[in-house]
């Protein structure tokens, strides 16, 4: 018989026995304890801004509904990436977290996460099989696909902070060069981004950021090393006529 002290493992005093919450904090406390991962990377955080404190209220919460929408085996994993995990946050900042499924068909269940109650948490889902073929199954808003390919992550995995799961071994996935992405990411600004933004149908900011991201990997293609941020991919280059000065 499971004691009780043992059957509540994790679950914080007030929150009924055998409820959907009840279940899901006891399986995330399990879980992390088994795998011996710290996932709440912000634990350490001293001084928190009050964007970062609504921000990992969120984080938990989106994780929680995250954790409930798929089995258990098709979950892999969840990472958190962007200016949260470099505590760059700013009013109006996302928090961009991505599970990681077994299968292209839980990708619908972990999108409905997304709403009001996890503000500003952005999720969205990429499968083993995006990996694997290095494309998207779902389909594109745009004729032109403006969305990054999944192997982004992996270039930047070591930057990302896993919250639930197994890490990724990027080893395991097809990655292209600096210089493959580089060319890519031309053609995608040419043949997407500046007529999308030209027509009214993006904002300047999406097309800005990704101008960024261009200059990233033009550094990189160069042999400079570039902190993965606005500020530094700015102070990158000296040139004090370029876009990104």
């Amino acid at each position: 018989m499971i004691k009780r002290k043992q059957c509540n493992a994790g679950v914080p005093r007030g929150i009924k026995k055998n409820t959907r919450e009840f279940k899901s904090r006891r399986r995330h406390y399990f879980f992390k304890r088994d795998t011996m991962i710290k996932y709440d990377f912000w634990q350490d955080w001293k001084k928190k801004t009050e964007v970062e404190q609504k921000a990992i209220k969120s984080v938990k919460k989106a994780r929680d509904l995250v954790i409930n929408a798929v089995p258990k085996n098709k979950l892999v994993a969840i990472y958190i990436k962007g200016s949260f995990t470099r505590r760059e946050m700013k009013n109006g900042s996302d928090v961009d977290m991505v599970p990681i499924v077994a299968e292209n068909k839980y990708e619908g269940k972990v999108f409905a996460v997304n709403g009001p109650e996890v503000d500003p948490v952005m999720v969205v889902p990429l499968s083993l099989w995006e990996f694997k073929h290095n494309k998207l199954f779902t389909k594109s808003q745009f004729s032109y696909e403006l969305r990054a390919k999944p192997d982004r992550l992996l270039r930047k995995l070591d930057e990302c902070k896993l919250i639930y799961g197994k890490p990724l071994d990027p080893k395991k996935f097809p990655i292209r060069s600096d210089k493959k992405v580089l060319k890519d990411e031309i053609k995608t600004i040419k043949k997407g981004y500046i007529p999308y933004y030209e027509n009214g149908k993006i904002d300047f900011a999406p097309l800005l950021k990704e101008i960024f991201w261009l200059v990233e990997l033009a550094q990189n293609v160069k042999g400079e090393k570039v902190i993965h941020s606005f500020q530094g991919i700015s102070k990158s280059v000296k040139d004090k006529n370029h876009i990104v000065r």
